[in-house]
């Protein structure tokens, strides 16, 4: 199949200045952008080093130009525009190393090239040198003044907010595993796309070969299976295999194909097709989808395809379509009749929030969570593309939250792919992986494997009138299974207020506490089906003193937070609480995701319609982590979360959310006698910070 169009890998459109960002389809379409080639070649001389650059870089070959272009100046170093040259190339192909050491022998140059500064500083940053990055950027910023000093001022901060982050943002470590499995999958070329289906089998992408094509490999026996071709998968002889999404029930295939001119004046579309696989394992022949998905001129790629709770499917992808924020923006297009597979509806972009002026991929859109999955070099990131994740649905998404370390690297890290029910991921990333892989020019695959282990319950109940500890409460553990029954898990009695509380991933709960003397309460929890969490928010528990129930005041736990962080419910989510007497039966508090819909308030303020709202103010800090040991005493307590502080390089840790100023009162004594004696109370009124206050 060859396909006619615009899109040409070296001058791809972008709203940013030339050379800042290098085009995201030619890094993983490396077939038909020239990917890194390299020729060993006795010493030639100059004039012939020139030429043989200029040949590669017009075939494509870029990592090969770059070594002549870099050789022909070690001969002549006042060739300083050989050295740029060598450079730009070097970063085209994502090897940083050498693309910051020949950026940095390079004097600034306002008229030759006036944005040195900001892709040396990128060529630091994803090399991992943050602390040089940092200081390079900050230099370039302070005397940049173009004409698009704005746009560029913006692409700057942005960087050095991903340097922050990096250096001080979440982190998975201990509770994520990763890996790069062997020669089953990764190979000396590209690998990309993957594509979990039924635990145990995976499809992606690679260019062995010199063609990007489809593979498929299993896991078995503790390894990975070969790589081979899923038998009877149509050959695209004129294209490539870009990335794909299998809807639910695994037989329907949406993917993208890209036209396989290659060459520096070679242009290049990618377009979304979909195919069936049959009953018998054999394939139909590709279909691209119609002109509202594909649209002439444009290109459309990395679909993600959801049934949404309507039983509707859901097209998520990227496109650099007319009307976008940047280059590559996410949108969604909902196919409108079950009985006709292409009727897909005039695609929405997904906005401000997703969208940035520079690149959004591979989106991935997780029903049971309700959170979408996506890449972005637009975003602050610890390098070039990192994995984010957003809540919420077609009307409205939260702002995204970057996935931190080890999913995320100084390189691009891209396409993630959850394996339902397995407690495992896939990730694309052309990071350095130990002795197995030096180089950053190419892609592999990588596991995610997460420890189930650590997600638990953990909580304190309270009087809620005198704000005591209230020991001697049973708590009756629940586990609810997907047909509507009940197991009984276990049932104890606590000595002190503390009860907690191993759970398991992807698992629903109950939880019933119960207390002689007192209106009893239950709650639902639901677990993640990835990463750790830590699950409970303090419960205050109301004396029983006419034997009619009423409301508790018990406040609803946490909900799991998605991948591979732990999160917490939006504050104040919408709940339902009904309670007997402490003889009668107990009632439930819920929370749920309501999804597809407005997307939750943000965690790091009160909602605003809450008039007045209370949080307990433990610490400031430079960084922070929910896991740092210092705060085990309290971790109890309540929910950690931090917000920065303006005009400062600090964080306010704060616990709780309170309406009630009698509880937040009961919660800071137990905060100051378990280690932080100069916490205080902080007062939010319609979600705005009205400061410190005496309760």
């Amino acid at each position: 199949m060859i396909f006619n169009s615009r899109f040409n890998c070296p001058t791809a459109g972008k709203a940013l200045p030339l050379g800042v960002l290098i085009p995201v389809l030619c890094l993983f379409l490396l077939f038909s952008c020239g990917g890194p080639r390299t020729t060993t070649q006795a010493e030639l001389p100059y004039s012939k080093l020139i030429k043989n650059a200029e040949v590669e870089t017009k075939a494509g070959n870029y990592l090969a130009a770059a070594e002549n272009y870099r050789k022909a100046y070690n001969q002549k170093p006042n060739r300083k525009e050989v050295l740029f040259k060598a450079a730009e190339l070097y970063a085209r192909v994502r090897d940083y190393k050498k693309a910051a050491d020949a950026y940095q022998l390079l004097e600034p140059d306002e008229q030759k090239w006036p944005l040195l500064g900001l892709q040396y500083g990128r060529a630091l940053k994803q090399d991992g040198r943050y602390e040089q990055a940092r200081r390079q950027l900050g230099l370039f910023r302070e005397s940049y003044n173009g004409a698009d000093r704005a746009i560029v001022t913006e692409i700057v901060n942005n960087e050095l907010a991903g340097i922050r982050l990096a250096q001080s943002g979440p982190t998975g470590q201990g509770t994520i595993d990763i890996d790069r499995p062997g020669r089953g999958i990764n190979t000396s070329a590209d690998e990309f796309g993957p594509v979990a289906v039924a635990g145990d089998q995976l499809f992606f992408t690679s260019t062995a070969g010199g063609q990007s094509r489809l593979y498929q490999s299993r896991f078995q026996a503790r390894e990975w299976t070969k790589a081979t071709v899923p038998p009877g998968f149509p050959v695209i002889a004129q294209g490539g295999f870009g990335t794909g999404s299998f809807t639910a029930d695994g037989k329907v295939f949406f993917f993208t194909i890209c036209s396989g001119l290659t060459g520096e004046d070679a242009t290049n579309r990618c377009d979304i097709f979909r195919g069936e696989r049959t009953v018998s394992g054999s394939w139909t022949q590709p279909v691209a989808l119609g002109p509202a998905v594909n649209m002439p001129g444009s290109n459309n790629a990395f679909p993600g395809i959801v049934t949404d709770r309507e039983g509707r499917n859901v097209l998520y992808f990227a496109s650099d379509r007319p009307g976008g924020r940047g280059g590559l923006d996410l949108y969604f297009s909902v196919q409108q009749d079950p009985n006709d597979p292409l009727s897909f509806s005039s695609p929405v972009n997904l906005g401000n929030e997703i969208n940035t002026v520079s690149d959004e991929i591979t989106p991935a859109y997780n029903m049971e969570e309700g959170y979408l999955y996506f890449s972005s070099n637009g975003h602050p990131g610890y390098g070039g593309l990192d994995v984010f994740k957003s809540a919420g649905g077609p009307n409205g998404f939260s702002a995204p939250e970057n996935l931190g370390e080890p999913v995320n690297s100084a390189a691009d890290d891209y396409g993630l792919s959850l394996a339902a029910g397995s407690g495992r991921a896939y990730l694309t990333s052309n990071r350095a992986y130990g002795e197995t892989k030096s180089n950053t020019t190419e892609s592999d695959i990588y596991t995610l494997n997460f420890r189930a282990a650590r997600a638990r319950l953990k909580a304190i109940v309270y009087d809620n009138t005198t704000g005591t500890e209230l020991s001697g409460a049973e708590i009756t553990l629940y586990e609810l299974s997907p047909e509507g029954g009940v197991i009984e898990l276990e049932r104890r009695t606590f000595p002190t207020g503390v009860y907690d509380f191993e759970l398991r991933p992807a698992g629903k709960y109950r939880v019933a506490i119960r207390r002689e003397g007192y209106n009893g309460t239950e709650y639902q929890v639901e677990t993640s089906a990835t990463g750790s969490s830590l699950y409970g928010q303090p419960v205050f528990l109301r004396r029983d003193a006419s034997g009619s129930g009423g409301n508790q005041g018990a406040r609803p736990p946490v909900q799991g937070g998605g991948f591979g962080q732990s999160q917490s419910a939006p504050e104040n989510p919408t709940t339902t609480t009904t309670t007997t007497g402490s003889a009668g039966t107990t009632g439930t508090t819920i929370v749920t995701p309501s999804l597809p819909g407005p997307p939750p308030a943000p965690a790091s303020s009160p909602k605003n319609n809450d008039p007045v709202a209370y949080r307990i103010q433990v610490s400031a800090e430079r960084k922070f982590n929910a896991a740092d040991g210092k705060f085990e005493s309290i971790r109890a307590i309540g929910n950690l979360r931090s917000e920065p502080i303006p005009g400062k390089s600090l964080q306010r840790i704060t616990i709780g959310y309170f309406t009630d100023s009698a509880e937040a009162k009961v919660v800071l004594k137990r905060v100051q006698s378990s280690g932080f004696p100069s916490a205080f109370a902080v007062r939010y009124d319609n979600g705005v910070r009205h400061g410190l206050v005496r309760l």
